[in-house]
């Protein structure tokens, strides 16, 4: 691992550690079944020399300059298998997997991911020995905190740059605009309708720009959320002044918030249209909070319960959250309010819980945390999902730990 800095940018290269192990460990087995069979034994070793030297040749390279992060990772030593481009306001992290016991690497993430588009990289930096992981961390962090600061000097346009927005400019009062200290927009009022997608805003809205966080200036300005100025007619039901609006970057409506009264009624369920209502690409309703008992997975559901959708992504399945607000009787446990069940995609059936508390299951101990309890289709304790997500613990542990 080598770091230095080359008129204000730093570089780094190093080796990918886990990648130069596994790839010569494969070389050394096919490279070696190859050799005994086909060649003779001196040939045979140095061809397997070569192979072992070519497949550990993985390596990473990253640049941090004014013109923001730049990744580059590299199998057989020369061969770019992976190249990143990020601005200044992504954020170099210490990557962490759900299974292993500590870091094994940096990864840059996006605070803004443009659809298709992973906000994460690929892993890179050293895999063994955290304190070298932790020294780069920091190295990397301070030269990039250097090149942020440099660009909070540059001066910010003026005018609204937002693909959706900046066309209708001339409806803005921009003149008597909030603005950070760089200069960056923080709120604004319109002085006539403003569309965003398909939604007509009156006049009088105010629309809230940029997160408090430093943001690149190339960066288009984000619209983080809009309060309406006056009444609009939305869902086939009119929206109170003074709701809050949030659009995704496509121009979708994402949520709202004070939309409604207390009740209303949105696709058959009995919602509280004051707390944030969300929905997704097809305007289905993904996130509501129930102003009335209601039922799914063949149960009833007390009201103030707050019912959440999830996209599938690459490890877990579509699934529904639910976090009670009130108690919920199992089989096994009675949840109480404020804790937390998973629904199936369809809400026919209860696939875990996340209760605050050990649950007893067969003469087992359950643990409480971070990972939710599996259920069996009949409402119990899925004790061999338990065992397989490693968080059974015999009874007498659990007892002796708790000082019994």
């Amino acid at each position: 691992m080598f770091v230095w800095t080359t008129n204000g940018a730093t570089h780094c290269e190093g080796f990918d550690e886990t990648g130069a192990l596994f790839g010569g460990l494969g070389a050394i087995v096919l490279g070696g079944c190859f050799g005994l069979v086909f060649l003779p034994a001196s040939w045979g070793l140095v061809v397997l020399g070569i192979v072992v030297t070519v497949c550990a040749g993985c390596r990473y390279s990253i640049r941090i300059g004014p013109d923001g992060i730049r990744l580059t990772l590299y199998r057989f030593w020369l061969v770019p298998v992976h190249r990143r481009h990020s601005l200044l306001d992504a954020d170099i992290d210490i990557h962490h997997d759900l299974d292993a016991a500590g870091p094994n690497g940096l990864v840059i993430r996006e605070p803004y991911a443009d659809p298709g588009f992973d906000n994460e990289s690929d892993v890179f930096g050293p895999s063994f020995g955290p304190p070298r992981l932790f020294r780069l961390h920091a190295r990397l962090v301070t030269a990039l905190e250097s090149m942020r600061a440099a660009a909070s000097r540059t001066p910010v346009p003026p005018e609204l740059r937002n693909f959706w927005l900046g066309p209708q400019m001339g409806a803005f009062d921009l003149v008597r605009a909030i603005r950070d200290q760089r200069g960056r927009l923080r709120r604004v009022r319109s002085v006539s309708p403003v569309y965003v997608g398909e939604v007509e805003l009156p006049p009088g809205s105010i629309f809230h720009f940029n997160e408090d966080r430093f943001l690149d200036p190339r960066r288009e300005d984000r619209l983080h959320e809009v309060v309406l100025g006056g009444p609009i007619p939305l869902l086939g039901r009119t929206v109170r002044p003074g709701a809050s609006l949030v659009f995704a970057p496509s121009g979708r409506l994402s949520s709202l918030r004070g939309a409604f009264e207390s009740e209303v009624e949105i696709d058959g369920t009995w919602v509280n249209g004051r707390d944030v209502l969300s929905f997704n690409e097809d305007g289905e309703l993904m996130g509501f909070t129930l102003a009335r008992d209601g039922r799914a997975a063949g149960r009833r559901f007390p009201k103030g319960s707050r019912f959440q959708c999830w996209p599938a992504d690459d490890v877990l399945p579509t699934r529904w959250t639910v976090r009670l607000g009130g108690a919920l009787k199992l089989p096994e446990i009675t949840l109480r309010a404020g804790e937390s069940i998973e629904l199936s995609d369809d809400i026919t059936r209860i696939t875990a819980i996340c209760p605050r508390r050990d649950v007893n299951a067969s003469g087992l101990v359950v643990r409480a945390g971070i990972v939710p309890i599996p259920l069996r289709n009949d409402g119990r304790i899925d004790v061999a999902g338990c065992l397989k997500n490693g968080i059974l613990r015999p009874r007498e542990e659990a007892e002796e730990q708790r000082g019994f």
